[in-house]
């Protein structure tokens, strides 16, 4: 049987100039802007600037407060004390 595994160098490369470091510390945001923008088209996405969510949030908590305000949506469940004591039932006796 052949002995198939590579020397470290001949996998890793030179130790001393061929590893990266990782990211740098600093990326260029330019750069990594028009690479994302390019690769959303690509994949046939929108390019443009996604929507702010808290904004969106903003809009829909406040399209719920005028809903309950105005008695369209109910506000939650009654408390405790005003509930009845049990469940409604099917079953007359």
């Amino acid at each position: 049987m052949a002995h198939h595994h590579k020397p470290n160098q001949a996998v890793e490369g030179d130790p001393d100039h061929g590893h990266g470091r990782g990211m740098p510390r600093r990326p260029d945001q330019e750069e990594l802007d028009q690479r994302t923008a390019r690769e959303r088209a690509e994949a046939g996405l929108p390019t443009g600037a996604a929507p702010d969510p808290d904004a969106e949030y903003r809009a829909v908590r406040e399209e719920v407060e005028r809903a309950v305000g105005a008695g369209e949506m109910p506000s939650g469940e009654p408390t405790r004390r005003t509930r009845a004591p049990f469940p409604p039932t099917r079953y007359r006796g």
